[in-house]
């Protein structure tokens, strides 16, 4: 006798969409929003009352129903994200960055050199080719 499934609909949450770049930017703003508040539990993002806090502002800002779990998972991935953006912009000179169109600003040579290296795009460069969340953001406090 294995473990008994569940009917319950909301026992498996839907993985949340992202593709309104508002939504990101409204999560964004918010965590800085957070941080500055200095409502963060040392060693986690933030507080129990800071997420709280987070998830009703997000809510309603957004019309969106992310609970903490599924603002967390994004949290973990624009981090990711931002590491991967800081080291493109400080290893790499001669780069800028395009605020209309949300991208790392370099020549078709130097995406083709930066997607060459290592195997395909280890390094997850590619990403930031297309448009995205605007990484200049006030968001070096959220380290």
């Amino acid at each position: 006798m294995g473990k008994k499934a569940t009917s319950n609909p909301e026992a498996k949450k839907a993985r949340p969409l992202w593709d309104n770049p508002i939504w990101t930017t409204t999560f964004c703003d918010l965590c800085v929003e957070q941080t500055k508040a200095e409502i963060r539990t040392k060693g986690a993002c933030f507080s129990p009352k800071g997420w709280i806090t987070l998830v009703t502002k997000f809510c309603e800002q957004t019309s969106l129903n992310y609970d903490k779990d599924q603002l967390k998972s994004r949290w973990d991935v624009l981090k990711g994200d931002w590491r991967v953006w800081e080291q493109l912009k400080n290893l790499d000179t001669g780069l800028g960055w395009d605020a209309v169109k949300g991208t790392i600003d370099a020549s078709n040579d130097w995406w083709d050199r930066k997607l060459k290296e290592g195997a395909g795009d280890s390094f997850g460069s590619s990403e930031f080719k297309d448009d995205q969340c605007d990484m200049s953001l006030d968001i070096d406090s959220l380290q």
